[in-house]
């Protein structure tokens, strides 16, 4: 028997995200990539995306197939030259694997760290560049969903202004969300993927690029399928990908912006998944629970707990207790141990995140967990 959709767990996870149906029903549908159809979505996507950064005229938008791992790949392999350097700042598990991606492409680095509940400093981005003149290029993550700390790119930006080197934003999660004006920051290029805060399903990212330093970049890259100079010629030529493109998931995230537009863009995003959050946060402390992460620093994407510290706790148990009530959350990641998240994006209401607390509550006293961190349940 084949399940209903509407049966389906709802996702509290930081991606993939829970989709509208009509976005799922957008990609129901066989097109060839040549075909008129395909070159007016990939158009729509391409412009769409630059209304968002109010990018036009500067930047352009490059589609990658892949995950948000392709995608800065193919933005620090092409954009950082040969006889560049990178800066990379990390306080999570993206940050390191941006730092894997530059040792994977033999790319010259250097990087910094601070603790996965700390961000960055304009100072600390200023000693770094003064300390090593070697250094062309910064790249930072704008939200760490590892644990959902927001980094301060506008003050990164400033001092990459100022320090005249140029500027890579993940913004895999935080796309979408939060305001990333590419005239204002002047970045090089911002980097998304389709399945967070666009609400589209996972396989396609996009790099939203400089076009002059695009431009510049021809034989940068050391990958063939991955080389973001390419694509951006090939695909300004003919409207067309220069190998298989994702059609279905072309078709999706077309509709998937179209949707974001009619919840009022960023700010009617932002605004129903910060009162989301908000939503969660309050009612876990309420339980007892204790966040990670200091409000003042934390995105309205995916907060982060510690977990209790009770004999009869398992994450396992809290796990298949909240799937069987309709809700799929997820662990921490190695950058805070012992804990656990629960994300806010996707199709997700301040109500839903109030049945999960309910679910989440009746699946603790399931356990027996008495102490959430603070002080014993009543009984």
């Amino acid at each position: 028997m084949t399940q209903d959709i509407a049966d389906e767990p709802l996702l509290l996870t930081p991606g993939p995200c829970s989709l509208s149906r009509t976005v799922k029903e957008a990609m129901l549908h066989d097109y060839a990539s040549g075909e008129e159809v395909m070159v007016e979505k990939i158009r729509h996507c391409r412009s769409t995306l630059l209304d968002l950064v109010n990018g036009h005229g500067s930047h352009t938008a490059v589609p990658i197939v892949g995950s948000g791992t392709y995608a800065n790949e193919a933005a620090i392999g092409t954009l950082v030259p040969r006889d560049g350097k990178l800066l990379v700042h990390t306080n999570g598990v993206y940050g390191d694997r941006i730092v894997d991606i530059a040792r994977h492409l033999r790319i010259p680095y250097a990087s910094f760290r601070t603790a996965p509940f700390t961000p960055p400093t304009a100072e600390q981005f200023e000693e770094a560049l003064a300390a090593d003149p070697a250094i062309t290029h910064v790249m930072v993550v704008h939200c760490e969903t590892s644990t959902g700390i927001l980094n301060p790119v506008a003050e990164i930006a400033a001092v990459c202004r100022r320090r005249g080197v140029g500027l890579l934003i993940d913004a895999v999660a935080s796309f979408g969300i939060m305001e990333l004006d590419a005239k204002a920051l002047s970045y090089d290029a911002v980097v998304l993927s389709a399945n967070k805060g666009i609400q589209a399903p996972p396989g396609i990212a996009w790099v939203i690029a400089k076009r002059t330093v695009l431009e510049e970049s021809q034989g940068n890259s050391p990958s063939l399928s991955l080389d973001l100079w390419d694509q951006y010629q090939h695909i300004e030529r003919t409207n067309h990908f220069r190998f298989t493109p994702a059609t279905h998931l072309i078709l999706a995230f077309s509709q998937a912006l179209k949707e974001h537009a009619e919840e009022g863009g960023i700010a009617g995003r932002q605004a129903r998944y910060r009162a989301s959050w908000r939503r969660l946060v309050d009612g876990m402390r309420q339980m007892g629970f204790r966040t990670l992460l200091d409000d003042a620093v934390a995105s309205p994407i995916v907060a982060t707990f510690h977990e209790p510290q009770d004999e009869n706790y398992s994450f396992a148990r809290l796990y298949a207790g909240m799937k069987a009530r309709g809700f799929i959350i997820f662990p921490g990641r190695l950058a805070a141990a012992n804990t656990f998240r629960i994300a806010c994006i996707g199709v997700v209401t301040p109500d839903d995140i109030a049945r999960a607390m309910e679910a989440l509550a009746e699946t603790m006293a399931e356990m027996g967990v008495r102490s959430f961190g603070r002080e014993p349940v009543p009984a």
